[in-house]
């Protein structure tokens, strides 16, 4: 661990000074009555408060940070009457022991230890107390040597304790109530708008854009990941459809349902903002054009730019049909932006028609639109389409088994991207033979959904299904563990990264799996790993050469970064 040589000659000279006492004078001790978080998530500890300070159990603590980067390992050691701290190293019980006698704001006495503390085999002077058998340790030295973080909150009577941070990652302020945006290790049949962001700004800045409870925050971090500025908004309509950074603006769209199916109601708002976030324009879609009662239901939905043209790839739930149904599908919005005017037929079935579609991707091929959609009926399959807004090439990049309709379909997309040679789509997928039947709500004959990891490849001078390829990057179906959906990133024209989250079979976060690709799917190196790392639904992006995304989990926010040059990491303090 770095500075730790240092670390050790300043807690030396720190500790010369302080007061001893006799092994046998007995002290007055108080029961911990404050609350404890690690990690922003409540545990139980025991502890005393002996003049003025909190002291804890040592073996207590090293069950607590068990798998963090902060974990440690303990250890007594006869021969020199030593407590022995190994950092580093996993403890071997995880189950805090309780003392089933003691009680909060009760009075114990204790007396000091005569007992010597060694971290990695350096003696280190520390005041600990003894209290029937069980030596207790003041928290803050602790946290100095092992190293952990700690703080209060005065305001909740809270021990808030964080564990170290792996390099590459940084824990940060936020300026408002967020909720949890960590990837899981299951399957969504349909995905849902994505409500959380990251953008880089030309200051060297980057943004945190979210949505929540009808309010847009922005939260802007400088490059030491400071918190620099802030701002928060009301939504335009009830419902959040998504946020882009265009080359001059930003752009969110807003939607309201239509259930009565009123032609002139407006059921999205397609709103431009300047890169301060201050409103400039916008432009509306109403129910009638557009056959919408529901706009951007059971779908991602995201927004590319070319020049004057943005095109908005959503999903809607159309006016009730003939079968007294009201279906779902793809939405597809072109707006000229130097008008802010919708240029293209938004009718009830586009000419790049997918029902139902659960999930959309766009991007722009010099002026060509590329558009993908995760279809469960027509057609059933990943399917990509390439036309101009008017008319559309369609290619089927992987069919899916099963009746036409049925929800389950056991395949997710978690990128999509263009190199100087491919399209390219990183996705997961069930072993589809053990499936004996597809249904709206599971895929009967599959004991367990577990996805591998695979990318399709279709050359962007040809469109034809045959020229689909196919590659597994990694293979869980028949493992005991379960990776997330993938996320795909774009360094450069030929060289790209796919991440997923790797999960036990009880769901917990493993760690986190990373492997370059050239722009014709080839493997470039091993597959890597980064303990301690998580996975958002935000979308990473590249700066400077890293690779940046940020996570909330447990109500704190962190960045992660990886440098375009794969690295196994090291710990910081």
């Amino acid at each position: 661990m770095r500075k730790i040589v240092s670390l050790f000659l300043v807690l030396c000279l720190a500790f010369t000074g302080t007061t001893t006492y006799a092994a046998d004078s007995y002290m007055k001790a108080t029961g911990l009555i404050s609350s404890i978080k690690l990690n922003g998530e409540p545990i139980q500890l025991d502890g005393l408060t002996i003049q003025g300070s909190n002291y804890f159990k040592l073996r207590d603590l090293a069950a607590a940070f068990s798998g963090t980067p902060s974990q440690f390992d303990v250890s007594w050691s006869s021969e020199h009457n030593a407590v022995e701290i190994h950092t580093g190293k996993s403890y071997s019980v995880t189950k805090v022991d309780d003392d089933p006698f003691f009680q909060s704001n009760m009075n114990y006495m204790v007396k000091p230890t005569d007992s010597t503390l060694f971290v990695d085999g350096k003696a280190v002077p520390i005041q600990a107390y003894n209290k029937e058998g069980s030596n207790y340790f003041k928290l803050r030295d602790l946290g100095k040597l092992i190293p952990f973080e700690v703080s209060f909150n005065g305001v909740e009577n809270e021990i808030q304790l964080f564990s170290n941070l792996a390099d590459n990652s940084y824990r940060v302020t936020t300026a408002f109530a967020f909720s949890d945006n960590t990837v899981s290790s299951r399957y969504p049949r349909w995905k849902e708008t994505i409500k959380s962001y990251l953008t880089p700004n030309d200051d060297g800045t980057v943004s945190v854009i979210e949505e929540k409870e009808n309010k847009v925050t922005v939260e802007t971090y400088d490059s030491q990941y400071r918190l620099v500025a802030q701002k928060r908004f009301d939504n335009e309509l009830p419902l959040f459809g998504g946020f882009y950074s265009g080359a001059k603006g930003y752009y969110i769209a807003y939607g309201q349902e239509n259930h009565e199916e009123n032609d002139n109601k407006e059921v999205i708002r397609i709103v431009r903002y300047d890169k301060s976030f201050n409103r400039i324009d916008s432009v509306s879609v109403k129910g009638g054009e557009s056959f919408t009662t529901v706009p951007f239901n059971a779908a991602a939905g995201r927004m590319a730019e070319n020049g004057d043209t943005l095109v908005f790839h959503t999903s809607r739930e159309r006016y009730t049909t003939e079968d007294g149904l009201n279906h779902q599908s793809q939405l597809t919005i072109i707006v000229d932006t130097s008008k802010m005017q919708v240029i293209n037929n938004l009718g009830r079935f586009q000419s790049n028609h997918v029902s139902h579609s659960f999930d959309q991707y766009v991007l722009f091929d010099g002026n060509e639109q590329v558009l993908l959609d995760h279809g469960d009926a027509y057609p059933r399959s990943i399917v990509l389409h390439k036309g101009n807004g008017t008319s559309y090439e369609e290619t089927d990049l992987f069919k899916i088994p099963g009746a036409i309709g049925a929800n389950t379909t056991g395949v997710s997309i978690g990128g999509f991207e263009m190199s100087a040679s491919n399209y390219i789509t990183a996705m997961n997928t069930i072993d589809h033979s053990k499936v004996i039947e597809y249904t709206s709500y599971e895929m009967k004959g599959l004991p367990v959904d577990r996805r591998d990891i695979i990318l399709t490849l279709l050359p962007r001078n040809n469109m034809q299904a045959s020229a689909v390829k196919t590659v597994k990057l990694a293979s869980y179906t028949a493992s005991e563990l379960f990776a997330s959906i993938p996320k795909l990133v774009k360094i450069n024209d030929d060289k790209l990264m796919v991440m997923w989250q790797e999960f036990t079979k009880e769901g917990n976060p493993s760690g986190l799996k990373y492997v370059y690709i050239d722009g014709k799917g080839n493997v470039m190196g091993e597959i890597q790993s980064l303990d301690h790392f998580l996975l958002s639904d935000s979308q990473p992006i590249v700066i400077k050469n890293q690779v940046v995304w940020y996570v909330n989990a447990n109500g704190l926010r962190a960045f992660y970064t990886i440098p375009s040059v794969a690295k196994l990491p090291h710990y910081r303090m």
